[in-house]
């Protein structure tokens, strides 16, 4: 939020001169990596899907200490189902293959591509309506205002709809109408940025906010599901790096195709091949992806605990990837 302010203030400010701005994009960035070293780094096997060393991951992904809760057990002959479980299981991880051949690995995946697909241009669309051209083709003084004033706009309703997603989880809502719900709300901006094209740059402003509950909400569930699906394969940042090259090939063609439409076709034309894109994510997700809170551990890719539900998982995952394909 802090950079996109001193972004469009910059560009204001030294208009014409607007590339200055991209120097407090970058110097922003710096900052940012220097207070990644800060972060405090947690379990490593835990934050790569295992169920980690001394603490433990239930099936709604709370943590379980299970260093006190063996020290609580000192007395009894049998130490508790869950502890004796995992000292009897040697945690190991799964195979890539077993991974990516997973089905619901697929439907995230795809969905988020898709959303992406149909989501990345709309901003540049929504930023060329707004702002415009001068009559000598030069672009006006308040374009790139205007464009942090959408980033702005966007990235706080991102962080309310954030809390209000936590909150929502922490109740018991699911992942999967918490993600619709983000899901949802794409064609429905599209659609007003369509009605409103002529109606003021306040109204196509204002139309972000649907941006920020798209982005805060699948922002939050993401990480939740391929958690869950992961949940003792120790491939989580596999998915996650699996997953932001789905999306980011899905935005990269957006940005490109959309563009071309724009140029060839005008403004509507590319929102309205957004609008029809952005309903496959939701069906897609709807139709096929399974509620996966309190699940985990039933979902995830090969354990390795037994050779032959291994290889029979396997095979079934292979199949799933075929019948999706």
């Amino acid at each position: 939020v802090v950079a996109a302010i001193l972004a469009g203030g910059t560009a204001y400010a030294l208009y014409p001169n607007i590339k200055y701005c991209f120097l407090v994009i970058g110097a922003s960035a710096l900052v940012a990596i220097l207070f990644v070293g800060y972060l405090p780094q947690g379990d490593q096997a835990m934050g790569r899907g295992l169920k980690g060393k001394g603490l433990a991951l239930d099936e709604q992904g709370h943590v379980e200490n299970i260093d006190n809760a063996d020290k609580n057990h000192d007395d009894n002959d049998t130490a508790p189902p869950a502890i004796e479980q995992q000292q009897s299981q040697q945690e190991q991880s799964a195979t890539y293959w077993e991974v990516f051949a997973d089905r619901n690995v697929f439907i995230v995946c795809a969905t988020g591509f898709f959303f992406h697909f149909a989501n990345a241009n709309v901003l540049l669309v929504l930023g060329e309506l707004m702002g415009g051209d001068n009559d000598d083709g030069t672009p006006k003084q308040s374009a790139i205002p205007l464009i942090a004033g959408a980033i702005v706009t966007a990235q706080l309703t991102m962080a309310i709809a954030t809390i209000a997603g936590d909150k929502l989880t922490a109740r018991g809502v699911g992942r999967k109408p918490l993600f619709l719900a983000g899901l949802a709300t794409l064609p429905i901006r599209c659609a007003l940025i369509i009605y409103w094209k002529d109606a003021g740059e306040a109204f196509l402003l204002s139309t972000q906010v649907f941006d920020g509950l798209g982005g805060g909400l699948c922002g939050l569930i993401h990480p939740y599901l391929l958690a869950d699906i992961a949940f003792g394969s120790g491939r989580f940042n596999v998915l996650m790096g699996l997953s932001a090259s789905c999306f980011g090939l899905g935005a990269t063609l957006s940005n490109y195709l959309g563009q071309m439409i724009v140029e060839n076709m005008g403004h509507v034309a590319s929102l309205t091949g957004s609008l029809f894109l952005s309903f496959i994510p939701v069906i897609l997700f709807a139709a096929l992806m399974p509620e996966t809170m309190g699940l985990r551990g039933q979902l995830a890719p090969n354990t390795h605990y037994d050779d032959e539900i291994s290889e029979k998982k396997a095979e079934n995952h292979k199949e799933s990837y075929i019948q999706m394909a």
